[in-house]
């Protein structure tokens, strides 16, 4: 059935057509007149979605003429009473979602129709209120949670941290953390969340506010004296940055110095130092701890798994269920060494969290720094076993 026979011409001055009969009802009334009408009963009638099928083909001739109606409150009207149905074809869908704010809204909020890829086009197109619909619909995929925290929004972001129902990415909230993680609502609105990431919840340990910790042991069950330790985690990652940018043997060696007078050469952050490829730290780090000369220990550390390296271990009074993971990753930097690299790659940690994994049967594969604070709480009676 066409358009032209659904509906009679503007100008005519006939009687309307006769309703169809069926479980739905399409509105007809005066072309001229009445598209606002039409446009609301139209959507009334998709919604409940009881067209019989030649009512639904009728309806979708008549919708396609009205997206491209020029009276902004017809588009609107039609937009609002068919934002929910799932009997809209996807590309009225998208067309009703590229027209201006106030018809597209409706759709961008609720339409199942529109796709994963219909959303991340409409986010690039950089309307920051069609992106806060978008970032309040019932349920997001992480790459459109992603898109949306790459705009850097902050009142997107807020929207689409407060919604249950978005789904995000360890990558996209390791981002959100970097642009806004100073930010307070930021903080309350990452902490409300139902669950989080380990990482995530390291990280806002050492950032927030002691209300807010209280407030992540309540909502995330965490035992306090966990978050202690979470904290000490983040300021360890923290301090990388630091020892990361030293440059000379002096400058090591005065932080070497500094940091085990408060006993801050821990297991974990010479982990995270030797993950991170800072053998030079690393081996003056060791030399303190064992009180063997630093040429003493870069030498025991170019020759991984000999003798004189476990010897280095034990005088260093470094836990010895952690040995195995110290062996893994030096191995790791000495080979990249060889091959003429420094620092670290995401390959070579993939390949680092893999033989921890291998190595103890109860880490779980989440992230390097995870990895590592799981390391650290390991039992010594116990290697395979975590701390309660």
């Amino acid at each position: 059935m066409s358009l032209a026979s659904a509906a009679p011409k503007p100008k005519e001055r006939s009687k309307p057509a006769a309703k169809p009969r069926g479980r739905g009802e399409l509105i007809y009334a005066r072309w001229g007149t009445c598209r606002p009408q039409l446009a609301a009963g139209l959507g009334k009638a998709m919604a409940r979605g009881e067209l019989t099928a030649e009512e639904k083909a009728v309806a979708v001739e008549v919708l396609k003429t009205l997206i491209r109606d020029t009276e902004l409150e017809v588009r609107r009207t039609l937009a609002e009473h068919i934002k929910s149905s799932p009997l809209l074809p996807s590309d009225i869908a998208l067309r009703l979602a590229q027209d201006v704010e106030a018809v597209a809204i409706p759709i961008l909020q609720s339409s199942p129709v529109l796709t994963d890829d219909d959303l991340l086009s409409i986010i690039s197109d950089g309307n920051p209120v069609k992106q806060r619909a978008i970032a309040g619909r019932e349920a997001l995929s992480e790459a459109v949670s992603g898109a949306l925290i790459g705009t850097g929004q902050k009142t997107v972001i807020e929207i689409l941290l407060a919604n249950d129902g978005a789904q995000i990415s360890n990558e996209s909230y390791r981002s959100l953390l970097d642009a806004f993680g100073a930010d307070t609502t930021v903080q309350e609105l990452l902490v409300e969340r139902p669950v989080l990431p380990f990482a995530v919840k390291e990280r806002l340990v050492h950032l927030v506010s002691k209300a807010l910790q209280a407030r992540i042991i309540q909502k995330h069950a965490l035992p306090p004296a966990l978050v202690e330790q979470l904290g000490q985690h983040g300021r360890e990652r923290a301090l990388l940055q630091n020892l990361a940018a030293l440059k000379g043997g002096r400058e090591i060696e005065a932080a070497v110095a500094r940091l085990a007078r408060t006993k801050g050469l821990t297991p974990t952050l010479l982990l995270r130092v030797l993950s991170a490829g800072l053998l030079e730290f690393f081996s003056a780090g060791m030399a303190a701890l064992a009180r063997v000369p630093s040429a003493n220990a870069q030498n025991a550390l170019r020759k991984a798994g000999t003798p004189a390296l476990n010897s280095l271990y034990a005088r260093a009074q470094l836990p010895a269920q952690l040995q195995p993971a110290f062996q893994i990753m030096l191995e790791e930097v000495l080979e990249r060494r060889r091959a003429g690299h420094n620092g670290t790659q995401p390959e070579m940690e993939q390949r680092i969290i893999s033989n921890l994994v291998q190595s103890y049967r109860r880490i779980s594969p989440d992230s390097l720094e995870s990895v590592i604070y799981q390391l650290g709480r390991l039992k010594a009676d116990d290697p395979d076993a975590l701390r309660a």
